[in-house]
């Protein structure tokens, strides 16, 4: 009766063992899945949810994946944290804001981009102007 018990007694502690171990997995995939999320609210109400979306996406495939799992912060440092520079970050503006259906930046205007953009929230402030819907994309 004993030996049973401490078998029943193993038996319940190797289960509830892997099922914690299940749970922590789950859990960790659903905040890695959760970035898009965690990136919307921490600006929600400051840009179009459009911009947002597709801001993330990119940064997201620049940072080697296209599920929307990545952690992108609005204090991101854009050349460090994902290798934009010159004329990367000028052919991120116009793949973004082609995406997003907006106005595409003029010559003139993406030379702002030099020195006004330098981390996630300076490029949502440049590109947000593109995507208001009274702007017509020509």
């Amino acid at each position: 009766m004993v030996r049973l018990s401490v078998a029943v007694a193993g038996i319940v502690l190797l289960l509830g063992v892997v099922a914690l171990v299940r749970a922590s997995r789950m859990n960790r995939r659903s905040i890695e899945r959760d970035g898009l999320s965690r990136f919307r609210d921490a600006l929600r109400g400051r840009y179009p949810e459009l911009l947002l979306a597709h801001v993330y996406g990119y940064l997201a495939e620049r940072h080697g994946t296209q599920q929307p799992h990545v952690h992108v912060s609005p204090s991101d440092d854009l050349r460090r944290v994902y290798g934009l520079v010159d004329l990367d970050l000028e052919d991120a503006v116009l793949v973004i804001a082609d995406r997003a259906g907006a106005r595409l930046p003029r010559a003139k205007e993406l030379d702002a981009l030099k020195t006004g953009v330098r981390s996630v929230e300076d490029l949502l402030r440049f590109l947000e102007p593109y995507v208001r819907p009274d702007v017509v994309r020509e």
